[in-house]
């Protein structure tokens, strides 16, 4: 995916991606239209898309083109809810331990605080 795909004007997003044998896993962050209020947590809505890619044959000349189907998808309200389910929900799609771990270090980079120091830095 790529950054383009996910500008809404206006509105802060972020992403991050992360692939393991044929699974492409997207956990984004997306403001939340017309917040007025004082918590950060309450800024944004988390996102955990998996996609599953599939050849099909296709057509009359039995051409063979890949397909990303999606196998799971979940909104979340708060960060902390977030990564209290990301753990479970990403080990029945990634079998090796430390690849999930490379893929839960991605998802810290959704946490609100994680973007307000890294902006403090510059």
């Amino acid at each position: 995916m790529q950054a383009e795909h996910f500008k809404i004007k206006g509105m802060e997003q972020q992403f991050v991606e992360f692939r393991y044998m044929e699974y492409n896993i997207l956990l984004t962050r997306f403001e939340k239209i017309r917040v007025e209020s004082s918590s950060e947590e309450a800024r944004f809505l988390y996102f955990i898309y998996i996609f599953r890619k599939e050849n099909k044959v296709v057509g009359k000349n039995q051409d063979k083109q890949t397909f990303n189907i999606i196998c799971f998808n979940r909104v979340y309200h708060t960060y902390n809810e977030f990564m209290q389910n990301i753990d479970a929900i990403l080990s029945e799609y990634i079998l090796d331990e430390e690849e999930l771990w490379k893929c839960l270090k991605l998802a810290k980079k959704l946490n609100p605080d994680y973007i307000r120091k890294l902006m403090n830095k510059e």
